[in-house]
């Protein structure tokens, strides 16, 4: 028998990467994005439609091919390999290639399968034309066997993105500012990331913000502008705490709205300021369905259950006050995540996408106003999204403010490429000195490497994955919420 302590640790990594690679999870990230992200992307933007007139484009059927390189004449080869792309100076990427109907009046007047940009292809992924090739065929192809992959090849250089670590979303945090309570979540839905904050004064008055709110709304206005009418309705909402439920009647007696309607006109006249009341209260339910916790949902059944959610982020916030709980740590990685390569190409597409979607608008609003003849392939510009990503790949600059993003890959040795790959970059403000997040966290142990990181300013917030750590892709939310509605604890009540 062999006893814990004369376990030899080699064999065990040797174990762990017998079917795997130190970079596996960077190319099972991106093989999400291609075959996963980039059909949903399409399917929330489907339907394009002109303010103009009655007209509007319809996508479906979204494929992404293999690499390819169109040549000086015009023609295109599929015959096309990363090294023939590091020789040449060319990116190695596939084109995007979508069904598009034209539809006017409620008339098909163009159907096209059309070409709408390009996307970057990671080497070894399963779009690389590398994929699944034996190590003879890949020396003949000009490449090393021992590569792993998992970077790009932009204008001929090799560029890998560099994993963010980010605060997680759609989880409540609990914080405190001076005397004040907060309850915070980041609620993200698509390109949408809206951040709900619930602050308990000292003196237990109770206010709410969101995207496009009002200033100092009281929470017991928005949960009534929900749908919560009487003081039992409010009761039943919040946990059976006697703390928690004094705060409920001191602030329900505060409340300076009598009905639904008043609740959601007092939002509707600073949203839409000297708008008639049927508009403001029409802006109001808008904003609401749009802005506030997007992730539960943007529907009108939904609002109750906004309203339930906002109950149980305020309840932590009380009992915070009253010292029934501690402070959330945002330094955990129980509340941290790290977006990989596929992620951050997501992010990126999506803002892309959303230009290639407002350029096709602009094309067909003004052939319609100079009378023009329209056609697909006079209103789609394939540059839209091509050249948003490769000036992020090539810079470094992605969205959401990131800088140093993509990074030339310094192949020194072998090694250098798997920890350039591993390592992980906080998006915090580096000009700052005195962070907690520089410290060594213990819920990083066994996740990130303790000892490697760079001195000066980055020290602490550019770290590197420890030798067995992976990163899992996302997963599917919808068998998780089918078991829960069979449990009963999805939603408090009908």
């Amino acid at each position: 028998m062999v006893k814990e302590w004369e376990i030899n640790g080699w064999d065990l990594i040797n174990a762990y990467y017998k079917d795997s690679n130190p970079v596996h999870q960077d190319i099972e990230s991106f093989n999400q994005f291609i075959f996963e992200k980039v059909p949903r992307i399409i399917e929330e933007n489907k339907s394009v439609e002109s303010k103009v007139e009655n007209v509007k484009l319809e996508l479906e059927n979204v494929q992404v091919l293999k690499p390819q390189i169109i040549e000086e004449d015009g023609s295109r080869r599929t015959d096309f390999y990363p090294m023939e792309a590091r020789l040449r100076d060319k990116n190695y990427s596939a084109p995007i290639y979508v069904d598009i109907n034209l539809i006017r009046k409620d008339v098909l007047q163009d159907t096209k399968r059309a070409y709408i940009g390009e996307v970057p292809i990671m080497i070894k992924s399963r779009k690389c034309n590398l994929h699944g090739l034996n190590d003879a065929e890949l020396i003949e192809l000009g490449e090393d066997p021992m590569d792993l992959g998992g970077y790009f090849i932009i204008n001929g250089i090799e560029k890998i993105l560099i994993s963010q670590e980010v605060l997680a979303s759609d989880k409540v945090l609990i914080s405190e500012d001076g005397k004040k309570t907060i309850a915070e979540v980041i609620s993200t839905k698509g390109a949408f990331k809206g951040r709900v904050k619930i602050v308990r004064n000292s003196n237990g008055i109770l206010e709410v913000s969101f995207p496009s709110s009002p200033k100092k709304l009281k929470l017991f206005v928005l949960l009534r502008a929900l749908g919560l009418e009487t003081v039992e309705d409010f009761i039943d909402a919040f946990e059976d705490i006697p703390e928690v439920k004094n705060d409920i009647l001191l602030n329900y007696s505060r409340m300076n709205v009598e009905s639904q309607e008043a609740a959601l006109d007092y939002i509707g006249k600073y949203v839409a300021p000297g708008q008639i009341l049927s508009y403001r209260l029409r802006r109001a339910y808008e904003v609401i369905d749009n802005f506030l916790l997007p992730h539960i949902g943007q529907t009108e059944d939904k609002r109750m259950l906004k309203a339930y959610y906002i109950a149980g982020m305020t309840v932590k916030a009380i009992e915070l006050a009253y010292d029934l709980r501690d402070l959330d740590d945002k330094d955990s990685y129980m509340n941290k995540r790290v977006e990989l390569s596929g992620k951050l190409l997501e992010h990126e597409f999506r803002f892309a996408f959303k230009y290639f979607v407002n350029d096709v608008k602009f094309q067909i609003d003004r052939s319609l106003v100079r009378r023009r003849r329209l056609k697909i392939n006079t209103i789609i510009r394939p540059n839209a999204i091509t050249d948003r990503i490769q000036f992020g790949m090539a810079t470094g600059n992605w969205v959401g403010r990131l800088t140093g993003v993509a990074e030339y890959v310094p192949k020194v040795n072998w090694l250098n490429h798997i920890i350039e790959n591993r390592k992980v970059k906080s998006t915090l403000d580096k000009s700052r000195e005195n962070y907690e997040a520089r410290d060594v966290h213990g819920t990083g142990w066994g996740r990130i490497c303790p000892i490697e990181t760079p001195d000066g300013p980055n020290c602490g917030l550019t770290k590197n994955l420890a030798i067995t750590a992976k990163v899992t892709t996302d997963a599917a939310l919808a068998g998780v919420e089918d078991i829960l509605r069979s449990m009963n604890v999805y939603e408090k009540k009908k």
